[in-house]
């Protein structure tokens, strides 16, 4: 291979799939010959809660990096394998290489494949070097300093795009059957070698756009100079929010924009308000900065319990709803659920809109989590599961803790069921919405359950358990780990039952 004296660097790519603000790319950079590789390992790629929309966005965010780097080349390697063979291949033609990759807050899926990835690298003396992607920091011991901490990383100056002097041939590999460089691949090339059936596409992997760069730097431009104005006003409702929220939360979940770099045309916009007093976004551009302060809040809670995907954060909570297999009549009410075909026209009209779009808005994916956790008394598990399969915006961070919220397991927030009905006059009032997306919903059947009633027995159920023995201590065990400090702060103490700390939108 060329270059054979100097150091080699594989960049393993989770997620984070840009140039720009990339610590991961700045590290590699710094003398070492790159090499960037993303691994299609079945542990991670065909993990339960990954779909086909997900994959799609994520091999179409990998070929527009993949065109970028081979102007700098760098080659960007496509692996249908183990990445234990994959990394076990690169050894033998290299001989020796530094892997670097971006901390990763993943599914549990992702979690495991990491220790794996880590035992490895002990076991053939291969460094790892995982760099910082945001303000989620691994093995915080004080929830306290996390705000200022998160407010110092963000205002540093973003990483420019690095310049690889190094690298000067993409031929550095012998190729295989199942190791590739993603640019000698056609989209549909690349939908076969990574085992995906075309066309057998939904409407939302249909409608991932080619160029979603191009499609990322729009949608920044229009949300800060046109779209903000009314954010706060119209994010509730599915009917304004569509228009009227960011719509860069999938861009953030693959990494294709730094938060921190949000965060500083944010800052931007806000001082160019400040300055000019007719300009009314303020409000909203606080509003906005809020939730991207949340997103790292929300991503930290799974950081420090990885457990939160599989068992209630509070633990007096974990055997109220079945866990295990479903009954006849649960499995029954979950599909009609999940089929947009509870009797309630609005709640209906949101499950059709996510599965076809791919997103909703938040007040929304409350209300169905609710719903189905609340009225049909079903396992967060069952549904949380089946929602992060349709989120395209899919982030594990915040998926699991707010499924825990919205079906009241927290132990530290308030229960909070929503009534669909309400949320209908409220949200879509006039049902221009509702008649969009579920036309014949007023032709159906009444709601399958009664939601007065339901609702009076989910908080009968939830209330009884936050007043059993020894639930308040537990509580606040969870806070001191877990609660936001944005208002009031918990003096920090030592506790024995803290949990271990692991090594590893909108």
């Amino acid at each position: 291979m060329q270059n054979a004296n100097n150091k080699v660097s594989i960049v393993w790519l989770k997620k984070d799939l840009r140039l720009l603000d990339s610590e991961a790319f700045t590290e590699a950079a710094k003398g070492d010959y790159v090499i960037t590789l993303f691994s299609l390992d079945s542990n991670r790629w065909n993990a339960e809660d990954i779909s086909t929309r997900h994959k799609i966005f994520t091999l179409r965010a990998l070929m527009e990096l993949s065109s970028k780097l081979e102007k700098m080349k760098v080659p960007l390697y496509l692996a249908n394998c183990d990445l234990i063979a994959t990394l076990t291949f690169f050894k033998n033609q290299l001989n020796h290489f530094k892997l670097i990759s971006h901390e990763e807050t993943g599914n549990y899926a992702s979690f495991e494949l990491d220790k794996k990835i880590q035992k490895w690298c002990k076991e053939n003396d291969i460094v790892w070097k995982e760099m910082r992607q945001n303000n989620v920091i691994r093995g915080l011991k004080d929830r306290n300093l996390w705000s200022k901490k998160w407010n110092r990383y963000m205002g540093q100056t973003c990483l420019p795009i690095p310049i690889f002097k190094n690298n000067k041939s993409s031929n550095s590999i012998k190729e295989n059957y199942f190791i590739q460089p993603l640019s000698k691949f056609s989209f549909k090339e690349v939908l076969k070698f990574s085992n995906i059936p075309y066309p057998c596409f939904d409407d939302a992997s249909l409608s991932i756009p080619e160029k979603l760069n191009e499609k990322q730097n729009y949608l920044i431009s229009s949300f800060f100079n046109e779209r903000i104005f009314d954010y706060s006003k119209n994010m509730s409702s599915p009917l304004t929010g569509e228009f009227s929220c960011s719509r860069l939360s999938p861009f953030l979940s693959v990494g294709m924009i730094s938060l921190r770099s949000l965060f500083q045309e944010v800052t931007k916009q806000r001082e160019k308000v400040i300055k000019n007093k007719t300009d009314n976004r303020l409000r909203n551009l606080r509003s906005f900065e809020k939730r991207l302060h949340w997103r790292c809040h929300f991503i930290q809670k799974l950081e420090s319990e990885p457990s939160i995907e599989h068992k209630c954060l509070h633990p007096k909570f974990n055997n109220l709803r079945n866990e295990g297999p479903l009954t006849n009549k649960q499995e029954d009410f979950l599909n009609l659920w999940k089929e947009g075909k509870t009797g309630l026209p609005f709640l209906d009209a949101c499950m059709i809109y996510l599965e076809k779009t791919g997103w909703i808005n938040f007040r929304m994916r409350a209300m169905l989590i609710s719903f189905v956790s609340n009225n049909l008394w079903i396992h967060w598990k069952h549904s949380g599961l089946h929602l992060a399969k349709l989120f395209l915006d899919y982030e594990p961070g915040i998926h699991w803790p707010q499924v825990q919220m919205q079906s009241g397991t927290t132990g530290i927030n308030t229960i909070r069921i929503y009534n669909p009905e309400k949320q209908q006059d409220e949200q879509d009032p006039d049902f221009i919405f509702t008649k969009t997306w579920n036309p014949n919903a007023y032709s159906t059947k009444k709601p399958i359950v009664d939601l007065k009633a339901s609702s009076n027995e989910a908080r009968k159920k939830l209330w009884a358990t936050r007043k059993e023995e020894n639930f308040k201590k537990i509580a606040r065990i969870v806070y001191q780990n877990h609660g936001s400090r944005m208002k009031r702060t918990v003096k920090s103490t030592p506790n024995k039952q803290r949990p271990i700390q692991l090594s590893l939108i909108d």
